[in-house]
């Protein structure tokens, strides 16, 4: 139940529809004892700042959390942590108090969380990630950080591949990473195909691995349709979001 001192987390993406978590949201805020509604807002791609400039007024805001297509936007704007600056993509917003945002990036500590529950294996594996917009930038990163023998960055916009394969090896030097698209031990779809009604896979089927993570948060997208007929060990975004809730609530309502 709403009051007077509710207070607001939206969610600005564009489309908004397909988005999911709301029930999810709703019992974690009243499992914490938070006076807290977790709302979605359409916002227009290229518009986020129109839109902040305008709600970092809203007193009872206690953030923004950011998805497609607005997640590099959002480091752009906001005063970044090292996770989201190592990413350059943010999908977290809160107001600083002096007219400001603060910026930061779960998306990364989400997959991994997500990825070790699943049994799925990266350290020593070759890994081929498919997208590198805002979720893209973020997994990349943490993938990174489990020591892959190998990363494989494939996007159908080649210079944004090529800058994604730049800033990881300019933050893990040791990283084998490259601009491919291949056989892998471990694929991670992190493009948007397979998202609302989309039913193309984000690759040709001969590519799919023995491990496999969508993070379109839908058990029946192509590729978790197709993992699954091959026998794979498969998961998909719905556990990297439950793992993010409590992350994204933690750092918007128990600020220090």
């Amino acid at each position: 139940m709403t009051s007077g001192r509710t207070r607001l987390i939206l969610l600005a993406g564009d489309p908004i529809g397909h988005t999911k978590g709301y029930a999810e949201y709703a019992a974690a805020i009243e499992a914490g004892g938070h006076d807290c509604a977790y709302l979605p807002a359409h916002i227009p791609a290229g518009r986020l700042p129109d839109f902040l400039s305008g709600v970092v007024h809203l007193r009872n805001l206690a953030g923004v959390v950011c998805t497609i297509p607005h997640k590099q936007d959002a480091a752009r704007i906001g005063r970044c942590d090292t996770a989201a600056r190592r990413s350059g993509s943010a999908n977290m917003l809160r107001p600083d108090g002096a007219g400001g945002w603060e910026a930061s990036q779960v998306d990364g500590a989400g997959f991994l969380a997500a990825a070790s529950a699943a049994g799925l294996p990266i350290a020593r594996r070759r890994v081929q990630l498919l997208g590198a917009g805002g979720a893209g930038r973020a997994v990349a990163m943490a993938i990174a950080s489990e020591a892959p023998a190998a990363l494989a960055i494939h996007d159908p916009d080649a210079a944004r591949a090529a800058s994604l394969v730049a800033a990881v090896a300019a933050e893990f030097p040791k990283v084998a990473v490259h601009h491919a698209l291949g056989a892998s031990e471990l694929l991670v779809n992190c493009s948007p195909l397979g998202m609302g009604s989309d039913d193309r896979l984000p690759c040709d089927p001969s590519l799919i691995p023995g491990f496999v993570y969508d993070v379109v948060n839908r058990a029946d997208t192509p590729l978790m349709v197709a993992a699954r007929a091959r026998g794979a060990v498969a998961d998909h975004g719905y556990s990297m979001m439950a793992a993010q809730i409590p992350l994204v609530l933690r750092w918007m309502l128990e600020r220090a």
